[in-house]
C-alpha cells in the first residue's frame, strides 16, 4: 500500500541506497515519535531493493528490547542469512583476516570453530565484524536497515557506530530507525550515529488529505466525508498508528486486540514508575490536568511530575501545552484501557474528592462520580450528581443530565419515597428525548410514591403530549381525578382524558364536557388550557363540534401558548392537529413560523416537530416544494429514527407523503414500521400509517390498497373517530372501488362521507368527497356536484383540491360538449404550475392546448406506452404487463421510464392522479 505524504522521506532514503550501488557509503537516521510510521518507511524501502535485482544486496534486522541482552544480536540478525547461505570458498572469502574473529557468531557458516566460552573478546569480535562487512560489501554494495535502534543490545550499537564512522570507505547504505522519547534513544552510541548521519528524516504526522488517504486504502466510509475525515484526524492528530486506532475502535468487534495500548503500556512500563502514574493521572483528569491535582493523584513531588510531563512530552504522548494534556484524544482512551479496575476506581475517586474540596462546578466532579461504582464511597457524592444534573438541564443537556441521576439512583434503596420522587425527576429529564423511557420510570416511581395525591402530581408534571404515547395509559390507570383537587385535577383530567381518547363513550363525554364549559371556556391558567386542548381534541376526533367553534377556540389557545418549541412538549401539539383539521391554516402557521424561529436548546426532536407541522400547512396551502424539503429538514434533524419520534411528528410526515406524492418519503415511513411496531403504536399513528400504505400500494395493487383503508376505517369506527377532514379513509376507498367496479360501495361510502363532512363544516374535505360524488354521477346531476365542489375548494384554500375538482368540471364539459372546459384547463394548469404539483403539471399541460386534444395525457404517450400505462392502472405488476403484450419486463420498464419522463411524474403512484379522472386503464371498460 501506499505510503500518504511520504514521498519525500521515500525518496530521501531510495537515494541514499542508489548512491551505496554507486559506491557511495552513507548514514540514514529515521527518527519521530512512537507510531510516527518509521517501520512503514523502512519496509517500503526494503520492498523497492528486494525487487530490484541488479541494485545494492539488503540486508534488514529489528531490534527487540527481550532480545536486548542477547549478545550481538543485530549484528547477527544482519549477517547470519547471508553467512548460512555462503559456500565455503565464499565463507573463506569473508572471513579472512580480521573478520575471522567474528567466525564463532556463525554456526551455521562453513569453517564453524565451534563455541570457546571466555576465549571471545567484545572488541575483536566487533572488529571481526566490521571486516565481514566490508568483505560482503566489496563483492557486491549493501543496504543495511535496522529498525527500533533504541532497543538493541549494546556490542551491536557499538558494531554500527565502528561502521558509521567507516562508512565513507564503504559501499553500504546503513539506515537506522530510531524512536524518540525513549530512553535507549539517549545513549552515546546513538547520539554518534546521529552525528555522523549524512541524511536525518523525522517523518510529520499526517495532514487531513492524508488521513483521507488512509480511510480510503481501508475502504473506511468516512473517506468521502469531509467532516468524517476531520473528526479522524483530530482524534488522532494524524499520527499513522494512532489513526489505526481510531478505525479500529470503530470496528473493534473483529479488530483483534489494540496495538496502541500494547504498544503504549510497553514504552511506559520502561520509563520510571512516576511516568506511567502520570499519564495515567491526566489520563482521568482530562482538561484539568494542573500540575497540584496530578501531584496529588499521583502522591508524587512537584519535581517527579514535572521531569514525567517533559518524558510523556519527548515521547510525544502529551503536546507542548500547559496544562499538559495528550497529543490525540486516542491516546487518552488507550491509557484508560489499560488501567485495571482497582486504578481506575483509586484515581477516580481522588479526582472527585479533590474537585470537591477546590470547589470545582458539580458537573466536573459528577464526570467522575459517573466512573465510580456504586454504592458511592462518600455520602456528599449522589447529592453532588443531582446538582450536576440540573446544571447540564439548564444547560439545555438533558442525555447528560440523566445519566447523572441514573447514577445517582444507584446509591438509594430500592424502595421507599426519596427513590420515588429521583425516578420522577429522572422521568421529567428523559421526556425531552425518550419519552418511552420517561414512561417507564414514572410508572415505577408512582409505585414507591405512599398517597394518592403524590402519585397524582407525579403524573401531571409529565408533558402533556406524551400521553398521546398508547403505552402512557399504564399511568393514567393507576391515578383517578378525586386522587387530587384544583389546578393538579384538572390536569390530571386532561391527561387521563387524552389516554382513554379511543373509547367511543369517553370521547362522546369529552365532547359533552367541552359543551358544558360554555361558548368562552375559562383559559387563565395551564391547567385550564391544558384540559381544553384535550377536550377540542377529542371534539375534532369524532367532528362533535362544528369546526368553526373548534377553530376559534383553537385560535384563542395558540394565542395563549408561548411560540417555541419548549411549547410543543404541551398542548401544541393537540391545537396544530384542531386546528389543521378545521382548515384554520392562517393563525397556525403565524404561529408555527414564530416558534421554528426560536433559539433551540438539546435535541432536536421538538424543533423537528415543529417543522414538520409547518410542513403540513404547506401542503395543505398547495406549496408542494416547500412542503417536501421541510418534511425531509424534519426527517434528518432527528436523524431518521422514526422510533422515538413524537406522535405530532410522524402523523405530519405523513400527511406531507400523501398530499405531496413524495413516494421516496412514503416508502421511508412505511418501511419503518413493520406489523409489529405498527402494532405498538397509537390509533393517531396506526391510522395514519394505514392510510399511508393504502396510498403507497394504490396503483400496483388496488385491492391491497382497498383493504387497508377499510381496516383503517374499522378502526376509526370502533372509536368514534368520524372526522374525515383528519383520515379520508372513505374518500380514498369510494375512488378505488369504483375503479375495481364497485360502483353501489362507492356511493354509499361516500355519501356517508359527505354527511360527515357536511356535520363537521370545514371545506376541505367537503370538497374532496363532492368531486368523487360527482365522478360517481352523470348528467345533471354530476355537474351541479362538481360545481359545489369547486366553490368549497376554493373557499377552503386548498389550492391542490381545487385543481383536481377544476379538472374534473373541465372534463364533464369537454365530453358534454359544452363551452368553457379550456378556462378550467388553463385554471387548474396555473394553479398546478404554482403548487408544484408535477403529476398534475403534465396532465393539465395537454388539456390547454386547444380544442381538438385528444381526450386526456395519454395523447403524449405511444399506442404501446399507452397499453401499458393502463395496464399498470389495472394493478398489474411489470412482469404481468409484459406476459399481457408479450415483450419482455425490460422493455416494459422502459415504457414506463418514457411514460414518467414525458407526464413529468416520479413513479407508478402518480399515474393514477393524472389518469384517474378519465377511468384510463385496459380493462376499464370491463
Amino acid at each position: 500500500m501506499a505510503l500518504p505524504e511520504r514521498e519525500i522521506e521515500l525518496r530521501r532514503l531510495r537515494g541514499a541506497v542508489a548512491a551505496a550501488g554507486a559506491g557511495e557509503g552513507s548514514v540514514t537516521v529515521v527518527t519521530g515519535q512512537l507510531g510516527v510510521g518509521k517501520t512503514a518507511l523502512l519496509k517500503e524501502v526494503l520492498r523497492a531493493a528486494e525487487a530490484d535485482s541488479g541494485g545494492p544486496r539488503v540486508l534488514a534486522a529489528a531490534a527487540s528490547r527481550t532480545e536486548q541482552d542477547f549478545d550481538f544480536g543485530i549484528a547477527c540478525q544482519v549477517l547470519e542469512p547471508l553467512v548460512a547461505e555462503a559456500d565455503a570458498d565464499a565463507a573463506d572469502r569473508w572471513f579472512g583476516g580480521t573478520a575471522g574473529a567474528a567466525r564463532w557468531l556463525f554456526p551455521g557458516a562453513p569453517g564453524w570453530p565451534g563455541w570457546e566460552p571466555g576465549d571471545h573478546n567484545d572488541v575483536l569480535t566487533t572488529h571481526g565484524l566490521l571486516g565481514l562487512l566490508a568483505a560482503i560489501s566489496t563483492e557486491r554494495p549493501l543496504a543495511v536497515l535496522v529498525d527500533d535502534l533504541h532497543v538493541a543490545d549494546r556490542q551491536s550499537l557499538t558494531w554500527l557506530r565502528h561502521c558509521a564512522r567507516r562508512i565513507h570507505d564503504l559501499p553500504c547504505a546503513l539506515i537506522v530507525a530510531v524512536r524518540e522519547g525513549d530512553p535507549g534513544a539517549d545513549r552515546p552510541a546513538i547520539r554518534e550515529l546521529w552525528e555522523l548521519a549524512k541524511i536525518r528524516i523525522r517523518p510529520a504526522n499526517l495532514s487531513e488529505d492524508g488521513v483521507a488517504a488512509v480511510l480510503h486504502a481501508t475502504s473506511d466510509a468516512r473517506a468521502g466525508d469531509p467532516r468524517g475525515v476531520a473528526a479522524c484526524h483530530a482524534a488522532s492528530a494524524g499520527n499513522p498508528l494512532y489513526l489505526t486506532e481510531v478505525v479500529r475502535g470503530d470496528h473493534a468487534h473483529r479488530s483483534g486486540p489494540s496495538v496502541l495500548k500494547e504498544r503504549l503500556s510497553a514504552q511506559l512500563a520502561v520509563l520510571p514508575p512516576q511516568v506511567g502514574d502520570c499519564a495515567r493521572a491526566i489520563a482521568v483528569l482530562g482538561g484539568h490536568a494542573e500540575p497540584w491535582l496530578v501531584e496529588h493523584l499521583t502522591g508524587a513531588d512537584s519535581v517527579a511530575v514535572a521531569e514525567a510531563v517533559l518524558a510523556l512530552g519527548r515521547l510525544g504522548v502529551l503536546a507542548p501545552r500547559r496544562p499538559p494534556r495528550f497529543a490525540a484524544p486516542v491516546l487518552r482512551t488507550a491509557i484508560e484501557a489499560s488501567m485495571t479496575a482497582q486504578e481506575d476506581l483509586r484515581l477516580r475517586v481522588r479526582a472527585a474528592t479533590a474537585f470537591h474540596e477546590a470547589g470545582f462546578a458539580a458537573e466536573t466532579v459528577a464526570a467522575q462520580l459517573l466512573e465510580v461504582p456504586a454504592p458511592s464511597p462518600s455520602p456528599w457524592m449522589p447529592e453532588e450528581l443531582r446538582t450536576a444534573a440540573d446544571a447540564a438541564t439548564r444547560r439545555g443537556e438533558p442525555e447528560t443530565a440523566a445519566r447523572y441521576l441514573r447514577r445517582a439512583l444507584l446509591d438509594l434503596p430500592p424502595d421507599g419515597p426519596e427513590r420515588g420522587w429521583r425516578l420522577v425527576d429522572l422521568a421529567l429529564t428523559e421526556a425531552v428525548f425518550d419519552v418511552s423511557a420517561a414512561i417507564r420510570h414514572l410508572t415505577q416511581a408512582i409505585g414507591l410514591l405512599p398517597t394518592p395525591r403524590e402519585r397524582a402530581e407525579a403524573v401531571t408534571l409529565l408533558p402533556l403530549s406524551a400521553f398521546l404515547r398508547p403505552e402512557a395509559a399504564v399511568l393514567t390507570g393507576r391515578v383517578t381525578p378525586e386522587d387530587t383537587g384544583g389546578q393538579a385535577g384538572l390536569r390530571l383530567e386532561a391527561r387521563i382524558r387524552l389516554t382513554r381518547c379511543d373509547d367511543p363513550a369517553l370521547l362522546a363525554a369529552a365532547v359533552g364536557r367541552l359543551r358544558e364549559l360554555g361558548p368562552e371556556p375559562p383559559i387563565a391558567t395551564l391547567a385550564e388550557r391544558e384540559l381544553l386542548a384535550v377536550l377540542l381534541h377529542a371534539a375534532t376526533l369524532s367532528a362533535g363540534m362544528p369546526a368553526a367553534t373548534v377553530a376559534e377556540l383553537t385560535d384563542r389557545l395558540l394565542r395563549c401558548a408561548p411560540a417555541s418549541s419548549e411549547e410543543f412538549a404541551g398542548t401544541a401539539p393537540l391545537l396544530v392537529i384542531s386546528a389543521l383539521t378545521a382548515g384554520a391554516l392562517g393563525p397556525t402557521a403565524s404561529w408555527l413560523e414564530s416558534a421554528v424561529g426560536e433559539p433551540v436548546r438539546g435535541r432536536p426532536a421538538r424543533p423537528a416537530s415543529l417543522i414538520a407541522a409547518r410542513g403540513a400547512v404547506l401542503a395543505q396551502t398547495g406549496q408542494l416544494t416547500r412542503a417536501r424539503s421541510t418534511a425531509w429538514e424534519a426527517y434528518e434533524l432527528i436523524g431518521g429514527n422514526l422510533g422515538e419520534a413524537p406522535e405530532s411528528l410522524v402523523m405530519a410526515l405523513v400527511a406531507i407523503a400523501v398530499v405531496t406524492r413524495d413516494e421516496r418519503l412514503a416508502t421511508t415511513v412505511v418501511e419503518h414500521y413493520d406489523e409489529h411496531a405498527l402494532a405498538r403504536t397509537g390509533l393517531h399513528v396506526r391510522a395514519a400509517l394505514l392510510m399511508l400504505r393504502g396510498t403507497v400500494t394504490a396503483v400496483e395493487d388496488p385491492r391491497g390498497a382497498l383493504a387497508k383503508f377499510l381496516d383503517c376505517g374499522a378502526a376509526l369506527h370502533r372509536a368514534g373517530w368520524r372526522n374525515p377532514a383528519l383520515f379520508p379513509w372513505r374518500t380514498w376507498s369510494a375512488w378505488l372501488q369504483r375503479r375495481l367496479g364497485d360502483p353501489g360501495s362507492a356511493g354509499e361510502l361516500i355519501d356517508d362521507e359527505i354527511r360527515w363532512a357536511r356535520c363537521w363544516g370545514a371545506p376541505g374535505p367537503l370538497g374532496r368527497a363532492l368531486r368523487i360524488k360527482a365522478s360517481l354521477s352523470s348528467g345533471a346531476e354530476a355537474d351541479r356536484i362538481v360545481a359545489e365542489s369547486i366553490e368549497t375548494s376554493r373557499a377552503s384554500g386548498d389550492r391542490l383540491e381545487l385543481v383536481r375538482a377544476l379538472l374534473a368540471e373541465g372534463a364533464l364539459l369537454r365530453d358534454g360538449g359544452k363551452a368553457g372546459a379550456e378556462d378550467r384547463f388553463r385554471e387548474a394548469y396555473r394553479l398546478a404550475e404554482g403548487c408544484g404539483a408535477p403529476w398534475l403539471t403534465g396532465r393539465t399541460a395537454e388539456e390547454t392546448t386547444g380544442p381538438g386534444t385528444a381526450a386526456g395525457p395519454s395523447a403524449a404517450l405511444s399506442e404501446a406506452e399507452g397499453r401499458v400505462v393502463g395496464f399498470a392502472l389495472d394493478g398489474l405488476t411489470n412482469g404481468e404487463i409484459a406476459a399481457e403484450i408479450n415483450v419482455t419486463r425490460r422493455a416494459v420498464e422502459k415504457h414506463l421510464t418514457n411514460c414518467y419522463r414525458k407526464l413529468g411524474i416520479s413513479g407508478r403512484a402518480e399515474l393514477a392522479e393524472v389518469f384517474g379522472a378519465w377511468g384510463f386503464g385496459a380493462r376499464s371498460s370491463a
